[in-house]
C-alpha cells in the first residue's frame, strides 16, 4: 500500500512537471499560435530526448488510464518536435508526417507512427474515447521506434 502511494506521488509530480514545462513553450489560444514561434522548435539532443522518454514511460507505468493518455500525448509531442528539428515542413503534425515519409526507409515504422498519431488525435478530440491499455502501449512503442529510427533516441 505504501509503495502504491509513493508511486502515485511520483506520477503526480511527473505530470505536474510535464504540464508546467509544456505551458512555458506556448500553445494555441483562440485558434492562434502563441508563445515561441521558431519553425523548428526548441532544439533537442539525445540526452534530452532520453530524459523526456523516461518521463513518458513513468507516466504510462504509474498513471493508470489518465497516465496512458498523457503519455501518448507527450510521445506525440516529442515526435513532432523531432520532426520539426529535422527540418520537416508543415503546419500540423499530420502535414509534417506526410512530408517525412521519405525519411523512414522502413514503411511499417512510418505507418505505425501514423497509427499512433491517429490514436492521439482520437484521445484529444473524441469525447469519452475508450482507451484500451494495450492500444496505448502499442502507440508508445511505435513512437519510440520512430524516434530511434530518426536517431534522436
Amino acid at each position: 500500500m505504501i509503495t502504491f502511494l509513493i508511486l502515485a506521488l511520483v506520477a503526480g509530480f511527473v505530470l505536474i512537471a510535464v504540464i508546467d514545462k509544456g505551458s512555458k513553450r506556448g500553445g494555441y489560444r483562440g485558434g492562434k499560435r502563441v508563445g515561441p514561434s521558431r519553425a523548428t522548435g526548441p532544439s533537442l539532443n539525445r540526452a534530452q530526448v532520453a530524459e523526456r522518454w523516461t518521463t513518458i514511460e513513468t507516466m504510462a507505468a504509474t498513471g493508470g488510464g489518465n497516465g496512458l493518455r498523457q503519455a501518448v500525448s507527450e510521445a506525440d509531442k516529442l515526435m513532432d518536435q523531432a520532426l520539426r528539428q529535422a527540418g520537416v515542413r508543415g503546419e500540423t503534425m499530420g502535414e509534417r508526417l506526410k512530408n517525412a515519409r521519405d525519411r523512414f526507409s522502413n514503411r511499417q515504422v512510418y505507418e505505425n507512427i501514423w497509427r499512433a498519431h491517429k490514436l492521439r488525435n482520437a484521445l484529444a478530440h473524441q469525447i469519452g474515447y475508450d482507451l484500451v491499455p494495450s492500444q496505448a502501449k502499442e502507440a508508445l512503442s511505435d513512437f519510440e521506434r520512430g524516434l530511434r529510427t530518426m536517431g534522436v533516441l
